[in-house]
């Protein structure tokens, strides 16, 4: 029972890209201001590089799945009676319908 309270707290909760990035930017002056023993400035610079990387993958700069590398396989006309079928697979650029098969009855 007392899990489904928790859990219900949780679905009322917003959490934005905003925030998020407000707070590590606030990390980062954190660990930029980070003081030492006597009191001196010591940077920690790896909490500031991890927040730097955070702030960069909320804002997609660091794109795992990288599709420049795709492989277009292209077939030939097929012909069935005398009429050209043309096979549709994938998405074609800036077209709004589809086209399986060439026929002047067919508009």
């Amino acid at each position: 029972m007392v899990r489904k309270k928790k859990l219900s707290n949780i679905e009322n909760l917003s959490y934005s890209k905003n925030e998020s990035f407000e707070n590590l930017q606030a990390v980062q002056q954190m660990a930029l201001n980070k003081k030492g023993k006597d009191d001196e400035l010591a940077p920690d610079i790896s909490l500031f590089l991890k927040a730097e990387e955070l702030k960069g993958k909320l804002c997609g700069l660091y794109n795992d799945k990288d599709n420049r590398d795709s492989h277009i396989n292209i077939m030939g006309s097929v012909f069935i009676d005398g009429n050209e079928l043309l096979l549709n697979v994938g998405d074609k650029p800036n077209t709004e319908e589809n086209i399986f098969y060439k026929d002047d009855s067919i508009t």
